[in-house]
């Protein structure tokens, strides 16, 4: 049974993907780049920022975006900034 190529990563991830960034998450995995893959630049990297931050109550610093190649490392990334009590929900 094969899982859908975007299954594994968070659906508010995505959200922020396709509404705030405008990417077709249809093929996006976790391990997406999100510049070669994605097509990311400096302006998506900072409508994201805000974005994760508005949807999924995460503040990443620049430096924690910047060090993030893939949709993978994003998710874990944003999952090590969510309050306490909110990481599994």
């Amino acid at each position: 049974m094969e899982q859908s190529p975007s299954a594994a990563v968070n659906p508010e991830l995505l959200a922020v993907l396709r509404d705030d960034l405008s990417i077709d998450v249809s093929k996006v995995t976790r391990d997406s780049r999100l510049i070669d893959d994605l097509g990311m630049d400096s302006v998506a990297f900072a409508v994201g920022m805000v974005a994760i931050e508005d949807r999924l109550d995460a503040a990443l610093t620049e430096e924690d975006l910047l060090s993030c190649e893939t949709i993978g490392q994003l998710e874990d990334t944003i999952t090590a900034k969510l309050p306490a009590g909110q990481a599994n929900s």
